[in-house]
């Protein structure tokens, strides 16, 4: 750094480069996520089907905090009605970041493990419903993963039990 203080431009340059070194962490983990926040309120999709089918609760869960970039809250319940099932996703808040994807993994540590890929986050906030292929285990799901793929991180989690 001597050699560079003698040059004052020399120097200058080195602070800017220094300085957008250290902006660019704090762009793509503070002000990217909170571009990305979406709400989305679905209603339970067959909650008032005709002839009154019963909805029943298999697995339950709550989302868990993280850190500080790295957090969501609310429940995950995974429901049936006879042959149809379902992730609901109710009153969540969850982190923003981009590419973020639901998965049902069969770990219970926030890592995806062996998971069925049930598509992109549809929101960060609301009430939501995601599908589960008749082809998914349910014995087998120990947790629901929201996973960002672009920086390979989990967002949160929830252990359904």
């Amino acid at each position: 750094m001597v050699v560079v203080r003698g040059h004052p431009r020399l120097f200058a340059l080195a602070v800017a480069l220094l300085a957008l070194a250290a902006s660019i962490p704090v762009v793509a983990y503070v002000v990217v996520p909170q571009l990305v926040r979406r709400t989305v309120v679905e209603d339970l999709p067959f909650a008032s089907s005709p002839g009154g089918a019963a909805v029943e609760t298999v697995l339950r869960g709550e989302l868990v905090r993280i850190s500080a970039a790295d957090y969501g809250s609310g429940v995950i319940r995974v429901v049936r009605t006879g042959n149809d099932r379902l992730v609901r996703f109710e009153d969540v808040d969850i982190a923003g970041a981009p590419d973020m994807y639901v998965y049902l993994s069969d770990r219970n540590d926030g890592k995806p493990g062996a998971f069925a890929d049930l598509g992109k986050l549809k929101a960060t906030n609301g009430s939501f419903n995601y599908p589960i292929p008749a082809s998914v285990d349910l014995a087998a799901i120990r947790s629901l993963v929201i996973w960002c793929r672009q920086f390979s991180v989990t967002v949160t989690y929830a252990t359904l039990r």
